[in-house]
């Protein structure tokens, strides 16, 4: 009896503290999940809410950068255009700057300069000075009516010396009676004048073409040193001679020093006395 007693005070209906207890621990857990719920759906609507804003700032800046490709591509496409008529306006620019420096060639093609002609030697007659005086420098032309159309001196932009006399110019009314100078004063090179200076002919041409044949100063020197003959054809090709009477024809300095480097050594004590 007395047992029976002390099981029916453990029995569950006899603990209601217990139970009150677990109640509240399942209210407070259940309390737990409804709050993380609850914090977990907020950021999520938070994380949703970015997320749109950024898809909409990146789909801004993808249409920004679009319209930049468009604008770029625009871009290229019109230097593209630009560089065809820069092209084909420095092509014709090339053609007329030719076509001008050709002009100005054949208005000289009558002229021949004058090197070193006291100054003053002609005095107030250019014209009559050169008639009376080219017989005497060039003996051939003695009876020949050598026709001068004008004469004067002009300074020669390349020198600033000018203790030197100045380039003494004149224009011949014959293209005939030009060459025919400049061919005697090869022959019968060096010239000299009355007093005893000496005188050089050249070919007048415009300072684009007087510019590339004086480029070749320095190589038709090594040229002769080393026994060939050498000639400027117009506009500026260089004409080598060899010695066994084939030519060569070089468009610019470096071609003709190469040409130099690659003949054997002719150097010799005949070519000295020569």
């Amino acid at each position: 009896m007395l047992h029976s007693q002390k099981l029916a005070d453990f029995s569950p209906s006899s603990l209601p503290i217990q139970k009150k207890n677990k109640s509240a621990t399942a209210a407070g857990r259940a309390d737990k999940d409804d709050n993380m719920a609850i914090t977990i759906k907020r950021f999520e609507d938070i994380l949703k809410t970015e997320l749109a804003a950024m898809r909409s700032e990146f789909s801004s800046h993808m249409t920004t950068v679009q319209n930049m490709c468009s604008k770029v591509d625009f871009l290229i496409g019109e230097q593209r255009e630009q560089k065809k008529v820069i092209n084909e306006h420095t092509g014709r620019l090339d053609a007329l700057e030719q076509q001008v420096i050709d002009l100005q060639d054949r208005s000289r093609r009558s002229n021949l300069r004058l090197l070193g002609l006291p100054e003053g030697a002609e005095k107030d007659d250019p014209i009559g000075f050169l008639k009376r005086s080219l017989p005497r420098w060039l003996p051939s032309l003695l009876g020949k009516d050598i026709e001068i159309e004008r004469a004067h001196r002009v300074y020669s932009r390349a020198s600033t010396d000018h203790s030197k006399p100045r380039v003494f110019l004149f224009k011949l009314v014959l293209y005939n009676d030009r060459n025919l100078i400049l061919n005697e004063a090869r022959r019968h090179g060096p010239v000299k004048a009355n007093d005893g200076a000496m005188l050089s002919f050249f070919p007048d041409f415009s300072p684009a073409t007087a510019k590339k044949r004086s480029s070749f100063s320095i190589i038709r020197k090594e040229l002769k040193e080393a026994g060939l003959q050498t000639f400027l054809q117009y506009p500026a090709t260089l004409k080598i001679v060899m010695k066994h009477g084939e030519t060569k024809l070089m468009h610019s300095p470096d071609e003709a020093r190469r040409f130099l480097s690659s003949m054997p050594s002719t150097h010799s004590p005949e070519m000295d006395v020569a």
